[in-house]
């Protein structure tokens, strides 16, 4: 439609003119002594217009000939910006799909153009670790490091590839710096997360813990074991240190206090470092939130409590949370420890036939030999055994 409008334009256009031209009478006299020119306007107008014309397309025709030069420079910097973004993305998608020899030597060709040669010296950095090629990785990132932008990449990488090598506190200095360039995203947290684990350092390890739970970055069992093994070492460097054992079960939060495996650490290191009754307060706590077997073993073994007093708590237990096999064991121990040996074994045989277990028969043996009874004594620990086997 434009087209149309434009054309319609032109005849107007022309046909205007033309009458102009048609009508125009005038004459343009040049004087250039001796000689007299006489002119009429139409063909005055037709020669400035032809002169425009042909000065306009002379101008022209002369600039593209001076720009030629730079022309062909852009269209060669173009075409090599376009090779290097291909070499780049085939490099990439080699790295991934595990061609990492092809990667690296796609990368290499996508080093000639600045845009391009800090990401590819990254990926061709990253494919000569995987193939073990440690200098040649080395020599990527001084490559990788030239280009300004790609400073923080760099950075991660190296402290990435630095916590697969064991090069513990190598990797914990290039995080501390990412950290104080204000990232703090999910990748870094977990490499953090390697690093102190390697360094032993539990205490970061924990707090590092934190922050990559509150952005679910991690499996809730891989966050949980982990929790474990750190609070296990850190247990294991306070033992029998009563302050610091409370110290830390105060440092915790309160959801982490919550979680029964945790508990059960304390509960165990207090009872071990004879603050038995911290541990029975914390056992008392969990198990009135809900049953944790580990956890009422462990509360039957505690001292400092009266025998009444804890199989009354025990009963109330089972009635709150049914007959599991633990507070069924804990009951019929707590009453073989105190000779109360019918209410042992009946405790002891519920456990037996809810879950036959090498404890449940071993306990009933041991019961039986107490009382002189050697021939069940014996079948209970043939059955441990055969369990055991």
């Amino acid at each position: 439609m434009r087209w149309v409008v434009w054309l319609l334009v032109a005849f107007a256009a022309a046909v205007g003119l033309a009458l102009l031209m048609r009508f125009n009478q005038g004459n343009v006299v040049v004087l250039w002594p001796p000689y007299r020119i006489d002119l009429s306007v139409n063909l005055v107008l037709a020669i400035l217009a032809a002169g425009f014309t042909l000065m306009h397309l002379l101008l022209v025709g002369t600039a593209r000939a001076l720009g030629l030069p730079q022309r062909v420079k852009d269209y060669r910097q173009r075409r090599q910006q376009e090779q290097s973004a291909a070499s780049l993305r085939e490099a990439v998608l080699a790295f991934f799909e595990g061609r990492l020899g092809r990667s690296e030597r796609f990368a290499r060709g996508a080093l000639s153009t600045a845009a391009t040669a800090g990401p590819a010296a990254l990926v061709a950095a990253r494919a000569a670790h995987r193939m073990q090629e440690r200098d040649r990785r080395d020599q990527w990132f001084k490559e990788a490091a030239q280009d300004p932008g790609a400073a923080q990449a760099v950075l991660m990488s190296q402290a990435e590839v630095a916590v697969d090598d064991r090069r513990t506190s190598e990797a914990i200095d290039l995080l501390e710096q990412i950290r104080s360039r204000g990232a703090r995203h999910v990748v870094s947290l977990r490499t953090a997360l390697r690093a102190y684990e390697q360094a032993e350092r539990w205490d970061d390890v924990l707090r590092t813990l934190r922050l990559v739970e509150k952005r679910d970055a991690l499996h809730p069992v891989a966050t949980a074991q982990l929790r474990a093994r750190a609070l296990s070492a850190l247990l294991t460097r306070s033992e029998g240190d009563q302050a610091a054992v409370r110290a830390l079960w105060k440092g915790l939060r309160a959801d982490e206090r919550a979680s029964g495996a945790v508990a059960v650490q304390f509960a165990r290191a207090f009872a071990d470092c004879g603050a038995q009754d911290d541990a029975r307060r914390i056992a008392e706590q969990t198990l009135d939130a809900g049953m944790d077997d580990a956890m009422v073993a462990l509360y039957g073994r505690l001292d400092g409590l009266g025998v009444r007093d804890r199989l009354d708590r025990l009963e109330g237990w089972r009635t709150r949370h049914g007959d599991g096999v633990g507070v069924l064991m804990a009951l019929g121990e707590v009453c073989a420890a105190e000779k109360l040996w019918g209410k042992a074994e009946d405790y002891l045989q519920q456990a037996l036939r809810r879950e036959p277990s090498v404890r449940a028969h071993l306990a009933l043996g041991e019961l039986y030999e107490r009382l002189g009874r050697a021939s069940e004594a014996s079948a209970q620990f043939r059955d441990a055994a055969r369990l055991a086997v």
